[in-house]
This record gives C-alpha cells, structure tokens and sequence, in this order.
C-alpha cells in the first residue's frame, strides 16, 4: 500500500549522480570548516570570560558570594525549569538558615576560585606547571584556617563542573586532564599538579617542602572536613558556633594518625629516593620503618625498601671494570 507513495518521492527527488570533488571544492570546504571551528572558539572563549568575570565578582566577599549563588540557582533551577519567581521565593524562605549561616559564603568563594583556576587550567591545554603556585595559594588560603568555614564545606567537596557557578554559565562541560576538580582533592593537587615539574627538575629539597605541606593538609582534613554534620560535611549548621569534631571525624583523625600519616611519610621518603636524594631518604625510611614497625605496612614498606637498595643480580653495588 505504500508504493505510490513511496514512487511519487522517487520522482520528486532530483537526480543525483556520483561526483569527485575538485582541488577547489576540497578548498572551499575546509575554509568553511576553519570558519566554524574560529566561531565556535570565539563564542566559548567570549563566555569563558563572561563567566570569569562573574566569578571573580563574586568571590571579592562572602555576600557577594551568596548573591551570585542565588542568581545562579534561580536561572539553574527555577527559570530554565519553568518554574515560577514564586516556586524560588519559596525555596529561599526554606534555605534561610543554610543561606545565612557562618562560613557557606567563604566556602562559596574559595569555589569560585577554584573554578577559576579550573577554567584557565582547560585553556592552558592540560599543560599546569604555570598554575601549581595559584593551586597551592588556594590550597593555603583554606587550611591555614579551617574553623573559618564554620563547618560548611560540601560546596569543597563537590567537582566545580557540576557546580550551580558552572551550570549557570553553561561550563559543566569542561575537561582538564591531570587537574582536580575539587579543592580538597589534596592528593591529587599535589600528585597532578605541584610535585611532577619539580621531580622533572630534581628539586628534591623543594619537593620534601611540599610533601610536607601535603601530609599536614591532609591532617587538616581528616580532623576538620570529614564526617557528617557540622565539623564535618556541613552546610546545614547554624553561624555563631564552632565546629565541634563529632566522634566520627575524632575517630577518622585518629585513623590518620596511626595509619595513613606514617605511609605518606613513606611515599614521601620513596619519592624523594626515586628523585635522586638516595643517602638521605635511605636512611629516613630505614628510622621510618624502626619507628612504625607495628604498623600494618610495614613489612611492605620492608620490601619495598630491600628492592630499592639492593642491586639487581648479578651487580654489585659499587661496579668495577
């Protein structure tokens, strides 16, 4: 039943016979191809810097923090889902106490500002190094003083690309090989970013300060940034009181303590060994393992550190001709 229908199309559509491009065809087409390509640079990097510019805004204080927050949540999830201006009054008058306690607006900022950093780490094609000192900046700024989050910390946690900052702007798209997306992604900051330029140029003193800085921001964490509720995960706490370590993060400090503090002293004496310090991380991880050898790894780190020094068979440790 379908064949005069499907006749009638056939002769109604034009002949088409098989055709080679010319030189000039080819030509044509790949400059309108670089046409595009330049257009669609062009539109990403004009809101890049739309984007940019709003943030910087908004991290220049904790209400202006806030306020940007707010705008983009409405856009995010009233306006483009057709929800009402009333739907988002609504939310709000339930946010206020989230909204108005101590911390969430500095937390918002150092968000921000680790977007930023994201967004310009995509521009530079993967290629971090000039960013390491803006990385450990941020890094600085939030632990040197973790009480000033009052607990609300989740915005931290969370990849900046699947922020309400990020979906407003239309970045939650973006992809940066080798960077964190989180700020308290402390080891990956300094596994991706800050100690790989400086093992390639065998600074081994400079890479020991920062395997140091590491080891204390990851205590920093486990003491002030985990668990649930406030001291912990927060975001739900009320301003005017301190973070109280609950016994969850007490019990997770403690762990650190015991357990994973000593095997980043290790990882940090291994490294420092590969990178060309070998007398003095020898002797350092030989202490090390004196010191922990009740410690889960340590036969571990015992084998480790035997296949280091030790010389493959059939050398000698000191070869003569």
């Amino acid at each position: 039943m379908y064949r005069p229908c499907l006749f009638a199309l056939f002769l109604a559509v034009p002949a088409v016979h098989a055709d080679t491009l010319s030189q000039a065809d080819r030509e044509a087409l790949i400059e309108k191809l670089e046409s595009l390509r330049n257009s669609a640079k062009e539109k990403a990097g004009s809101r890049m810097d739309s984007a940019a510019s709003a943030f910087r805004a908004g991290m220049a204080s904790d209400e202006a923090a806030i306020d940007l927050y707010l705008k983009c949540v409405e856009k995010v999830e009233f306006s483009d889902q057709k929800k009402s201006a009333q739907d988002f009054r609504e939310w709000k008058r339930h946010q206020s106490e989230r909204l108005d306690a101590d911390g969430l607006g500095r937390c918002l900022r150092h968000q921000l500002r680790w977007l930023v950093l994201t967004m310009d780490a995509a521009q530079a094609g993967g290629k971090t190094e000039e960013l390491a000192p803006r990385a450990l900046e941020a890094l600085d700024s939030i632990f040197a003083t973790p009480q000033q989050f009052d607990g609300n910390v989740q915005p931290l946690r969370d990849p900046v690309t699947n922020s309400v900052f990020a979906k407003a702007y239309g970045l939650g798209n973006i992809k940066v090989d080798k960077w964190p997306l989180s700020p308290l992604e402390v080891s990956q900051v300094f596994n991706q970013v800050v100690l790989p330029p400086l093992r390639e140029k065998g600074k081994v003193d400079a890479m020991r300060d920062q395997w140091m800085k590491r080891i204390k921001y990851e205590g920093v964490a486990a003491q002030y940034f985990t668990g649930g509720g406030r001291g912990g995960r927060g975001g739900e706490g009320r301003g005017g009181e301190k973070p109280k370590p609950n016994a969850e993060t007490s019990a997770e400090y403690d762990k650190f303590i015991s357990e994973t503090q000593p095997d980043l002293v290790w990882q940090m004496e291994e490294d420092l060994y590969k990178s060309g310090d070998q007398k003095n991380a020898a002797v350092a991880m030989l202490k090390h393992i004196e010191q922990h050898i009740t410690h889960p790894k340590a036969r571990e780190w015992a084998e480790q550190f035997r296949a280091l020094i030790e010389p493959p068979k059939g050398e000698t440790a000191d070869k003569t001709d």
